[in-house]
């Protein structure tokens, strides 16, 4: 079988290797399509996660958001039969056949009306429903999205299917802000043509001197980070209002700095958000497949695994496309 191996930061190709044995609680899925995620990315750059890479020989075999079919099954598995078609998480699925181990996260059974494609995208979509729900919104809220790659694009759409709030949209890329606007953010802000936090506060209803602290904060409920930058966690800290959600859904190449003095004086709430539950997944699923969501218009690219590398030189700038897929 083809499968994209990693060997080191930036040193990645593609190679034949035998089919995968499985062990009785896993399955054998021939992958279908699965998506670079921005972990993968980490990996590609620096060598970050490479723990979610399967080994094999010298290298690891990298992906892990699929979509596929079973073509076998260990004798410890139910609920699953060969011939099933599925979405969900596994180890080095960037490739023709993967094993993927059963647990009640999952697999997921992907209903017909879904495509491959759009089943491989379900996976991030787990992710950003996952921060939404811990931001725990009301009505009529401010949301403020920094990054608008593929997990802050899901977060305006979960909200947008989910709780009537405004939202705010701040990246650098006119094709992601464009995408943004799209979807259903009432503004978006290039960062590179404005300072986002002053544009954040004029917008949140203008400043309010944070007392003592000589800052000037804004007035937004929630900030979601899903950008990454080492500066956002204090820009967003910036942005909320006194007794604002902070919630952190990206990963960081570089170490944030952030004023503690501000986030005590202020009591501002920060959530990490790491991954989905079973049941976010769950959700997911339902809200594609009753046509909630669309996520479509978020696959940029879909290119065959044989042309892997190109696919990350593409990922990996935001202004070059939004979520790119890999074709076993």
């Amino acid at each position: 079988m083809k499968a994209l191996l990693y060997y080191g930061p930036r040193e990645i190709q593609v190679e034949d290797l035998p089919q995968p044995r499985i062990s009785e609680n896993e399955i054998l899925a021939r992958v279908r399509a699965c998506g670079i995620c921005g972990t993968d990315l980490h990996m590609y750059r620096l060598g970050m996660f490479e723990a979610l890479g399967r080994p094999v020989n010298q290298g690891r075999i990298m992906g892990h958001e699929f979509s596929g079919e079973v073509i076998e099954a260990g004798s410890g598995v139910s609920g699953l039969r060969i011939g099933d078609r599925i979405t969900g998480v596994g180890i080095g699925v960037f490739a023709e056949y993967a094993p993927i181990e059963v647990t009640a996260r999952s697999p997921h059974l992907l209903p017909d009306n879904i495509s491959f494609e759009v089943g491989a995208t379900l996976e991030p979509l787990a992710t950003s429903l996952h921060g939404v729900r811990l931001a725990e919104l009301a009505g009529g809220e401010t949301v403020v999205i920094l990054g608008a790659g593929i997990i802050g694009l899901g977060c305006i759409q979960v909200l947008r299917a989910m709780v009537s709030c405004r939202i705010l949209v701040v990246d650098s890329s006119p094709l992601r802000l464009d995408m943004a606007k799209k979807l259903g953010a009432d503004v978006t802000i290039n960062l590179k043509e404005i300072d986002p936090v002053e544009a954040v506060i004029e917008l949140t209803g203008g400043a309010r001197p944070i007392e003592r602290l000589g800052i000037r904060g804004g007035n937004a409920d929630v900030v979601m980070d899903c950008a990454g930058d080492r500066l956002c966690p204090g820009q967003g800290l910036r942005m909320v209002k006194p007794n604002g959600r902070i919630i952190l859904v990206a990963l960081y190449e570089k170490q944030p700095e952030l004023d503690f003095n501000q986030l005590v004086r202020r009591h501002v709430t920060i959530h990490g958000s790491w991954a989905w539950t079973g049941d976010d997944y769950r959700e997911a699923i339902k809200l594609v497949e009753h046509e909630k969501i669309d996520r479509k218009p978020l696959i940029s690219h879909v290119v065959p695994l044989i042309q892997a590398v190109d696919a990350f030189a593409i990922q990996d700038k935001p202004e070059a496309g939004i979520k790119v897929l890999l074709k076993p």
